[in-house]
């Protein structure tokens, strides 16, 4: 008898294709408790590693036993009581339908993308959508005061997209250079590079939200299809999924179940935490020292009213570092609270990327751990491959640390997502700065100033590239553009103190260094940078001494930054290198 003959006459065929039925259910299963229960996201890989470490042992037990009539006897007891094999044919019969069943819907399931199907009108997507834009929404609220309304209901359905590693979501950022714009929508997907577009439009009345959405095919303008969403402000978390669900299934992108999972959304949030919320974020985005102010304490009240709310904890550590980063705030009046915000992000939706953007600029710009903070962008990025801000945090990181050739990919990526970013743009720029490639950093910032010419943070960085190229005069002309942009700045003033000592113009240098040091909020980075101009570096390396005291967010550049290089080989210098861990 051959082989194969006698795995039929033992069934064993039978038992390998009901253990494939049996473990395509178990994984449907497995999908359908990730998406409510607070299960890691490896969950349904083990499922399917038991299953398939499964499959020899029941190919084993069917060869040692055989399924009968009258149930699983050891194989020589089963030969003696074989009845007619007409009940078996039944159930291969209902094996095999049920096989072909699963195929059929692998198929079907494959065509979708693996998203939910969407409602509403429909002309049927093409094959190859790939990338997308969200133009910012038309507010047919007409009031003014609720610009920051909108502006984060924007915000928060590219995040939602953003989710899917398939697809790659242009950053809103780059979107709203095209907010009130007359272009044609082929154009503007020319301009950004994206094969789909996202119009839409936000009504709110009361504590009712409409969104309606359409989505446009770039090449040849077709409307795909278009809906309305209606939510209670309450539910408006689980509006975004829902909008970003159906978009997600119309274009048929490939959507893990890990992800269709991020995008189900089920928690409500109090109409006024997320006010407060998106205020917050609103006015902590313009960078200015009283409106960040304005947006931290907007932060505050939000977790003061809901403080299980992950997204307001980590937006509020994130503020606090921003505003200790530009010297607006002492970094130890806030490291703690900083700490404990993330800290409670993480503990509360460890899913959360901004969580862990949020832990990575704790680790980095305030307790100088590289290596931690890489863990936390990288983290970041598994759970949000298109999030703009790790991306852009994790360019800095590597720049700043040397790891120049490192810096590059996701510098580029960011700007993939965010091509009119300044920020991007500018992180490009600091790459090339800091790897001594000024040219290049110098185009890169004047494509920057382009696209903002107000963002004093640009000027800035285009003066430090003309002070290291020897062009001073040039270099003091851009840092008074950007003190005259931001006159409370101690940051500009320091480097414009630097700039009038290596020119030569020692009074004014030392009247600056005056005006650092009688300053109420003490900036020892600042003025170390202008006893660096005047050749004071004993001086120089105390000040920066002081800072690391002080835990000064500006020493991540002492690793690379080119103005450093006099202190390099000097053993005080190098001991506070040793003392932060560099």
């Amino acid at each position: 008898m051959s082989l194969f003959t006698e795995l039929r006459r033992r069934n064993v065929y039978r038992v390998a294709a009901l253990y494939i039925i049996v473990s395509w259910l178990v994984l449907q299963v497995a999908d359908v408790f990730m998406s409510f229960l607070p299960l890691p996201e490896w969950t349904p890989n083990l499922v399917f590693v038991l299953l398939v470490l499964g499959f020899p042992v029941a190919l084993v037990l069917a060869w040692a036993f055989e399924l009968t009539p009258d149930g699983l006897r050891r194989e020589r007891q089963a030969v003696a009581s074989r009845a007619q094999p007409g009940g078996f044919r039944k159930v291969d019969g209902v094996i095999l339908l049920a096989l072909v069943a699963i195929a059929a819907y692998a198929v079907a399931t494959r065509e979708r993308g693996g998203a939910p199907a969407g409602p509403a009108t429909t002309a049927g997507a093409p094959e190859a959508i790939d990338s997308i834009v969200v133009l910012p929404l038309e507010d047919l609220t007409n009031d003014p005061g609720q610009a920051y309304f909108v502006a984060g209901m924007h915000e928060a359905l590219i995040t939602e997209l953003s989710k899917v590693q398939a697809l790659r979501v242009i950053s809103r950022t780059s979107a709203m250079a095209y907010q009130d714009s007359d272009k044609p929508v082929p154009q503007i997907a020319r301009e950004l590079g994206v094969d789909a577009v996202v119009e839409g439009s936000v009504l709110r009345a009361g504590d009712t939200v409409r969104i309606t959405a359409q989505l446009i095919e770039a090449g040849t303008d077709r409307h795909l299809w278009a809906d309305n969403f209606d939510r209670k402000l309450t539910d408006i978390l689980s509006l975004y999924g829902e909008v970003a669900q159906s978009i997600v299934a119309q274009i048929r992108v490939k959507v893990t179940p890990v992800e269709a999972s991020r995008l189900r959304t089920e928690r409500e949030v109090l109409p006024q935490v997320y006010e407060n919320y998106l205020q917050g974020r609103y006015l902590c985005d313009n960078w200015s020292p009283q409106e960040m102010a304005q947006g931290v304490e907007r932060m505050r009240e939000a977790v003061r009213l809901d403080p299980a709310w992950a997204p307001a904890q980590a937006e509020l550590a994130l503020c606090l570092q921003y505003q200790a980063f530009f010297n607006f705030v002492m970094p130890g009046d806030i490291h703690a609270e900083s700490l404990a915000a993330a800290e409670r992000a993480l503990q509360l939706d460890e899913k959360l990327a901004e969580a862990h953007v949020a832990m990575a600029g704790i680790d980095y710009y305030l307790e100088y751990d590289r290596d931690a903070a890489e863990r936390q962008l990288r983290r970041a990025l598994e759970l949000n491959p298109g999030s703009v801000r790790a991306l852009i945090h994790l360019s800095w990181l590597f720049g700043e640390s040397g790891r120049f050739e490192e810096a590059l990919p996701p510098t580029l990526k960011a700007l993939e997502h965010d091509p009119l970013s300044t920020v991007a743009t500018h992180a490009l720029g600091q790459v090339y700065f800091l790897a001594r490639k000024f040219d290049h950093a110098l185009t890169a910032f004047a494509e920057a100033v382009d696209l903002d010419p107000g963002d004093p943070l640009l000027q800035f960085s285009m003066a430090l590239v003309e002070g290291e190229r020897g062009n001073l005069e040039r270099a003091l002309e851009l840092d008074r553009t950007a003190l005259e942009l931001a006159p409370q700045a101690s940051l500009f003033l320091g480097t414009y103190g630097y700039h009038l000592a290596l020119a030569g113009d020692t009074a004014q240098a030392r009247s600056v260094l005056e005006r650092l040091y009688s300053a109420a909020t003490p900036a020892p980075y600042d003025t170390a940078m202008v006893h660096l101009g005047l050749g004071e570096y004993d001086e120089a390396i105390e000040q920066l001494e002081a800072a690391y005291a002080q835990r000064n967010s500006q020493l991540i550049y002492l690793p690379a930054g080119p103005w450093f290089d006099p202190l390099r080989d000097r053993p005080r210098f190098r001991a506070l290198m040793e003392r932060i861990g560099w």
